[in-house]
């Protein structure tokens, strides 16, 4: 088997995944790259097998995602910081036309980076019942641009 083989393998099984149950995985997954053509998902790979998959790499527009999870403490003493990074999944829904393009899942820095044409998506994380929670966020990707977010999720502590 060839290494694009066993890659487009692997993005046959990331999709039975996704459209499963999304899973608490674990591992290094430091980033992933996605186009907005086919939807993918992928759990625990390497940097590497994650570069590999991108649908598109010629595609230099896309999002680069930050998910933080706060308050972690019930008081916060100065110089101390109550929010972390936090391993998440996000449906990335193209607009109007509302069809889920990919979801993606931070790494446990709490970063992702997803290829994308320009256009109009809706971030839509998956939440806990009830926490933690967050709100989706409609962003806009630029031509030739990586567009920054923050996605903040609520841990209900008060």
């Amino acid at each position: 088997m060839t290494t694009l083989e066993s890659v487009l393998a692997d993005q046959s099984l990331a999709r039975i995944v996704a459209s499963g149950a999304l899973l608490a995985g674990c591992g290094a997954c430091t980033k992933l790259l996605a186009s907005a053509t086919p939807a993918s998902a992928t759990g625990a790979r390497s940097h590497a097998a994650n570069t590999l998959a991108s649908f598109d790499a010629s595609l230099d527009s896309g999002l680069r995602i930050r998910v933080l999870y706060g308050p972690t403490c019930p008081v916060q003493r100065a110089g101390e910081s109550c929010v972390r990074p936090y391993r998440a999944s996000i449906r990335i829904v193209r607009e109007p036309a509302n069809w889920t393009v990919t979801t993606v899942r931070s790494a446990t820095d709490g970063r992702v980076t997803v290829r994308l044409r320009p256009g109009r998506y809706l971030l839509k994380p998956q939440a806990g019942h009830p926490f933690p929670r967050a709100v989706a966020e409609t962003v806009t990707v630029h031509a030739h641009r990586f567009t920054t977010v923050t996605v903040n999720y609520d841990s209900g502590i008060r």
